[in-house]
């Protein structure tokens, strides 16, 4: 909460500043996702008081899954208003006149002898390798429901907590960074001809190149959470993620390693499908390093310690430690 806190006072800070005003129809949004969430935490009450005292089977399975709703709850709780706060933070970090620095990112990864357009170019020559290029990169928000899911169903608040502390402070990360280093991405910068990208989707790297434009405008500019395009382009924020949650999975060692496959083309994704520079891929893995040590750092330097919660625990049967 306290996360939450401070973004949505920046956000409070620097609105007032920006050329960027929330559309008055964000109140009605807020308050459907408010009313569903408490809506499903008085479902999922009656439920549980409903079985209480039931030993059979299928109260068993029911309570199993009342416990995982809950948890799910909880962490809803959480992530709304950060989510909603970190969206804001990230417009306004979008909101600036200074040049983007494409060229410059283009020039590191010449440095570092990486070819974008070729790699482009090699990347689409496969329809099947495309294909899973572009599933994996659009696979990230089920990813993270899994994720979360796993961590609830098994009644690891802990776990599920560091997935949610590790992805918040990156996210926040990410947000600062958007406002030092303003990029379009890497389609915007070489402007590659249809048939370079013709087996990836038909608007890859480039479907938040119309809301940055006119954040940059300096126009006014009505941000609408239900509309919101994701603005991240350095560092790739897709990458944080498949770093974050291969860490996250860390505990099955049945499942981690395809996931860890997963996740690498994933990331190798973020450059034909998402546009990015290979540097954003390579400040984002660092971002979520970064992350990964604070949230353990300040674990450890108030004594909270993420693995140890009150919440019962029950064993792990995948494989896990």
């Amino acid at each position: 909460m306290g996360l939450t806190a401070l973004v949505a006072a920046a956000v409070c800070v620097w609105l007032p500043y920006s050329s960027v005003y929330l559309d008055p129809s964000n109140s009605w949004i807020v308050a459907k996702v408010t009313g569903l969430v408490v809506v499903l935490y008085g479902v999922v009450a009656l439920v549980a008081h409903r079985i209480r005292g039931d030993e059979s089977r299928p109260a068993r399975l029911i309570r199993t899954l009342v416990g995982t709703g809950q948890t799910l709850l909880h962490l809803c709780a959480l992530a709304i208003p950060f989510g909603l706060a970190v969206g804001v933070f990230i417009c306004l970090a979008s909101a600036n006149n200074r040049p983007l620095l494409d060229g410059d990112l283009a020039a590191l990864d010449r440095t570092l002898g990486f070819d974008w357009l070729a790699f482009l170019e090699l990347t689409n020559r496969s329809p099947t390798a495309s294909a899973v290029l572009v599933a994996a990169y659009h696979s990230i928000g089920l990813q993270m429901i899994v994720v979360a899911v796993v961590h609830a169903s098994m009644h690891r608040l802990d776990r599920l907590l560091e997935y949610y502390l590790v992805s918040a402070v990156c996210l926040t990360i990410v947000g600062v960074v958007v406002a030092m280093v303003p990029a379009a991405g890497a389609y915007a910068f070489f402007k590659p001809s249809t048939a370079t990208f013709s087996n990836f989707t038909a608007h890859a790297g480039m479907w938040h190149h119309e809301t940055l434009l006119k954040l940059r405008s300096g126009e006014p500019f009505a941000l609408l959470l239900s509309e919101a395009q994701p603005l991240v382009t350095f560092p790739s924020f897709h990458t944080s993620l498949g770093v974050l949650i291969a860490y996250s999975m860390r505990y099955f060692r049945v499942v981690f390693w395809p996931v860890v496959l997963l996740e690498i083309t994933m990331i190798v994704s973020t450059m034909p499908e998402g546009g990015h520079h290979l540097v954003d891929l390579i400040a984002g893995a660092a971002v979520a390093g970064v992350s990964v040590f604070v949230v353990r750092s300040v674990a450890y330097r108030t004594g909270m310690g993420i693995q140890g919660t009150n919440l019962p625990q029950r064993p792990i049967s995948m494989g896990g430690s």
